[in-house]
């Protein structure tokens, strides 16, 4: 009986789907299954054919209408802001309710953060900052040249830019520059902990420190042989080393920095079960997100996200796009196929 379920609504997709690229979207898609069922619902646009899935759980899925070119997810802990940074587009999902709105910005989004109800959208090419609040009123702030990154701290933001390798401080409630200070350009990563923040340079084999209660560098660590992202989780920061094949962890209750200087910086593709002649990663890890316990990280050269903790790893998705996943509060969101997955944490 459930094999039967399932083939008449492998059925009724493949005939929905045929019809939405005709553009002869069935009007009746809705009312196919039974309320008691796993509700499949979808809209349909007849000039896009590319697709939003957010699974809910392996079975129950929703289809919402998606960007043509998805290039990066920012998620938040009730919504989701997908950015086309081809188009200029963003679209902000309600994962609850499966409340859509599609919103224009400015020149090339590349970063943004939702800071409770309100979006804050980085533009490289208009060299700005914009907010766009749950009420639709929106602000605009002017950056220096290239912002690439964005990201929260101590209930202010700070927008790193590239060319002049320049972060600098945002008052949320002002919506002014505070501060700012110059580090080095064309760092791959920029992350914060609060109170150091940290810039990774992958030709230097660096990464650049400074303080945020001074907004002052500090130091230059040397570490690893190529590094090129970094990911915070309370008193461990872990750096992608795509040259190395592994995936350095510093941990300990004294600062980061202090730990790294010290040499207390290990892999953690050479430790415990891992050894350094079988590693896990054997292309190469240059991205690591962690909220949390989720861990993930990611091989662009194969487009490869793994699941990573301190005992093993494991593939979690593939054909995944550099910028296409994200960890919300209780789920995983990817960008696969031009589609958005949601996968059970």
């Amino acid at each position: 009986m459930i094999f039967g379920l399932w083939r008449e609504r492998l059925k009724m997709w493949h005939r929905h789907s045929c019809l939405c690229a005709l553009g002869r979207p069935e009007p009746s898609v809705h009312r196919l299954i039974p309320r008691g069922a796993h509700r499949q619902e979808c809209l349909c646009h007849t000039r896009q054919r590319r697709t939003l899935w957010i699974a809910a759980t392996l079975v129950a899925a929703v289809q919402i209408v998606a960007p043509a070119y998805p290039s990066q997810l920012i998620a938040g802990n009730d919504r989701v802001a997908v950015i086309d940074g081809l188009h200029n587009d963003v679209r902000v999902i309600q994962l609850a309710s499966r409340h859509e709105t599609v919103m224009r910005v400015n020149e090339t989004p590349v970063d943004g953060v939702f800071v409770n109800d309100t979006l804050y959208i980085l533009e490289r090419d208009a060299r700005a900052l914009e907010r766009i609040g749950a009420d639709g009123t929106r602000a605009s702030l002017t950056l220096a040249a290239d912002p690439a990154f964005l990201r929260i701290a101590n209930r202010k933001l700070y927008a790193y830019s590239r060319l002049e390798g320049i972060v600098q401080e945002i008052d949320l409630a002002r919506f002014t520059i505070t501060r700012s200070v110059r580090i080095a350009p064309f760092a791959s990563d920029f992350e914060t902990d609060g109170r150091t923040g940290y810039l990774v340079r992958p030709r230097d084999a660096k990464i650049s420190t400074f303080s945020i209660a001074t907004m002052k560098p500090t130091r230059d660590i040397k570490v690893g042989a190529v590094p090129t992202d970094l990911a915070i989780s309370g008193h461990t920061l872990a750096i992608a080393d795509p040259s190395a094949k592994k995936l350095w962890v510093v941990e300990g209750n004294q600062s980061m920095t202090q730990a790294i200087a010290r040499g207390f910086i290990r892999g953690l593709l050479g430790l415990g079960l891992y050894s350094n002649r079988t590693s896990q990663f054997p292309t190469g890890i240059d991205r690591v997100v962690v909220r949390g316990s989720t861990w993930l990280a990611y091989d662009s050269s194969s487009g490869t996200l793994y699941r990573v903790s301190k005992s093993k790893s494991s593939v979690l998705a593939k054909d995944i796009p550099p910028q296409g996943f994200a960890i919300t509060s209780d789920a995983i969101l990817v960008l696969q196929n031009g589609a958005v997955r949601r996968l059970q944490q």
